[in-house]
């Protein structure tokens, strides 16, 4: 018998509040069923209308039979192994894309521009440094002025510094001492991989060509620090992450439908993927 009481304790099982989320990141093969239904009721209770797993591929058809939809692949977010990206929606309009032909319309934009990055300078009036706690009233002020809503508080300071503490790594690219653009690498150090993310380029030095050079000191850090497996979730109706995904090798993995709140509102983020070292499904 399955203690559920247990299972509501786990480290894997992750209520997202501000997203409407459950989220499920490791798992015994064994408890998929009550898993199932734990998810269903922590639904309920939290009023979340999508269920995310992190599955292996041998569990993708029991989670299938159960409902769930493959949306895509995370390539070696488990120490090398891919988590494909089930999901559960427990309302239409959550599972209802706002804009389906301008996501595949950048998608193929995106496409039509992979491996054209290379190395991308940074613009001589500009520097790039590793971000520090002293940075965090700055960065939550661009976050703010940039994303009139986003998945997490990236508007306040206190919540910057905190990821900071956890590992999260921020580059950001100054003039006169001023940050313009900034992104950071997410890092999972119990899974081995690492979230591109949280990219932002104030508009006064939008087109400068920022974020590339930001992208590439971030992998290298990765890469020294053996964070192998890189991947980064990219707003489907908005090209310029996807164009700037591509063109820094990563490769196009699915769509999660609303799977967020960021920018506007609920939408639909693209995966994108770049392994470092061989994976295994």
């Amino acid at each position: 018998m399955i203690d559920l009481n247990k299972l509501l304790d786990a480290e894997d099982l992750v209520l997202d509040l501000h997203n409407k989320r459950v989220k499920l990141h490791q798992y015994d093969p064994k408890t998929i069923p009550a898993l199932d239904q734990l998810m269903r009721q922590q639904a309920r209770e939290t009023g979340a209308d999508k269920v995310i797993v992190y599955g292996k591929k041998a569990d993708v058809e029991n989670w299938q039979s159960l409902g769930y939809v493959l949306e895509g692949r995370i390539d070696g977010f488990f120490r090398g192994v891919n988590a494909h990206m089930l999901s559960l929606y427990l309302s239409e309009q959550r599972a209802t894309s706002s804009a389906p032909e301008l996501a595949e319309e950048n998608v193929r934009l995106s496409l039509s521009k992979a491996g054209a990055g290379g190395d991308k300078q940074l613009p001589p009036e500009y520097r790039l440094r590793e971000a520090t706690e002293a940075d965090a009233e700055e960065l939550a002020a661009l976050y703010a002025r940039v994303f009139a809503t986003y998945p997490t508080p990236m508007d306040d300071p206190v919540y910057i510094r905190k990821t900071m503490q956890e590992g999260t790594c921020y580059i950001v690219a100054e003039r006169d001492k001023a940050i313009a653009c900034a992104a950071s690498a997410e890092v999972s150090a119990r899974f081995g991989s690492a979230e591109m993310t949280d990219c932002a380029t104030d508009p006064d030095h939008a087109g400068k060509g920022l974020l590339q050079p930001i992208f590439q000191a971030l992998e290298a850090k990765m890469e020294a620090m053996g964070i192998y497996y890189l991947y980064t979730l990219t707003r489907a109706q908005s090209a310029g992450m996807n164009v700037t995904a591509a063109k820094m090798g990563y490769t196009y993995r699915g769509r999660l439908i609303n799977n967020c709140t960021i920018y506007s509102g609920y939408e639909d983020m693209n995966i994108w993927v770049k392994p470092l070292r061989p994976v295994r499904d």
